[in-house]
């Protein structure tokens, strides 16, 4: 029976696109790598040519698999960001939306680590450890994946922004600006960067004297649900001078309620978001947020997969954290 390139890929545990281009000649794969593909590539009898790579064989083909994608400014700069990074380092990223993770993902995953892919980014906020426990048991051995997904105690190398200092620079922006009685609407429980907001907003607090949390509404990263929460402000007992907002869409549908019911922004109540998206700075008042650099992530993230392709041999559960700022406007 005659030897193809997925049997060399599935001997080695390196995708069917390094082996290729180790095949090819390259000389962006590392000396490790190239000996390892040649002696699977001897010992399985694999037929090698003379033929020399093209320019495209040293370019990484990348697959970002991802769920939740849909219309909105959220997804188009994280998308952006990893873009560009990619372009800028020799890659082309190939973007799959999954629908249903559950039903999906590890069917998706498992055809992509198979064909002309170099490596995966994984960007599935959802995602519990076991399900990433499930995606590591199927695929070849060391396959180079990256995610994007915050997960306490992370199965692959886990590249995301730093939510838990987000919240603690929420609230030390409020402070900052004379405010004392603070509230929070929360993210879905589910997601590990909505319990690191919280967990970094509450952290601070706890810390000052002064400043007292006094409401907390429950929220789902949707405008609808910032729209909701304004009217759970509305009738609470004792109101905060001051709302941090886990993402910037509940941060929006809430300032659009409080204008139509003639709250003015921020004498009667300050609001800051999170995520930065440029749709603040077309608000009236702009919207002031916990700013990500999506670039940044992309930067980070694609030199920690090729890290991966490189070196197969490194630590699988490193967890890095991109910095994030306070982009202070007219809503604080």
């Amino acid at each position: 029976m005659k030897v193809v390139l997925k049997d060399i890929a599935d001997d080695t545990g390196f995708s069917v696109s390094t082996v290729s281009r180790v095949l090819n000649g390259s000389d962006k794969i590392s000396v490790k790598t190239q000996k390892k593909v040649l002696e699977s590539a001897e010992k399985l009898d694999y037929k090698l040519t003379k033929s020399k790579t093209t320019s495209s064989s040293d370019t990484l083909n990348i697959a970002l698999v991802g769920t939740g994608f849909h219309e909105g400014e959220f997804y188009s700069s994280f998308f952006h960001g990893l873009n560009k990074s990619a372009r800028q380092n020799d890659a082309r990223l190939f973007l799959t939306a999954v629908e249903n993770h559950e039903k999906e993902l590890l069917k998706v995953i498992k055809n992509m680590s198979s064909e002309y892919y170099d490596g995966i980014i994984l960007f599935v906020p959802e995602l519990r450890r076991e399900g990433y426990e499930k995606i590591r048991s199927m695929l070849p051995n060391k396959y180079p994946i990256v995610s994007n997904s915050l997960i306490e105690n992370p199965i692959f190398p886990t590249v995301t922004f730093d939510s838990y200092s987000g919240g603690f620079l929420a609230a030390d922006h409020f402070f900052h600006q004379g405010y004392d009685k603070v509230g929070i609407i929360l993210g879905p429980s589910v997601r590990s960067e909505s319990r690191f907001r919280r967990n970094g907003f509450n952290d601070y607090i706890q810390q000052q004297n002064k400043m007292e949390l006094v409401w907390v509404c429950n929220g789902d990263f949707t405008f609808n649900s910032g729209v909701k929460a304004f009217e759970t402000f509305k009738n609470a007992t004792e109101l905060p001078e001051a709302i941090f907002a886990s993402n910037d869409s509940m941060a929006y549908g809430f300032l659009q309620s409080a204008k139509e019911s003639e709250f003015d922004i921020p004498e009667d109540v300050a609001i800051i978001g999170y995520d930065d998206l440029p749709n603040n700075l077309f608000t009236y008042p702009k919207i002031s947020s916990i700013h990500t650099d999506y670039q940044k992530l992309g930067d980070a993230t694609i030199k920690a997969l090729y890290e991966r392709i490189q070196q197969t041999d490194l630590d699988s559960n490193m967890l890095s954290f991109v910095p994030v700022s306070v982009s202070h406007r007219e809503t604080t």
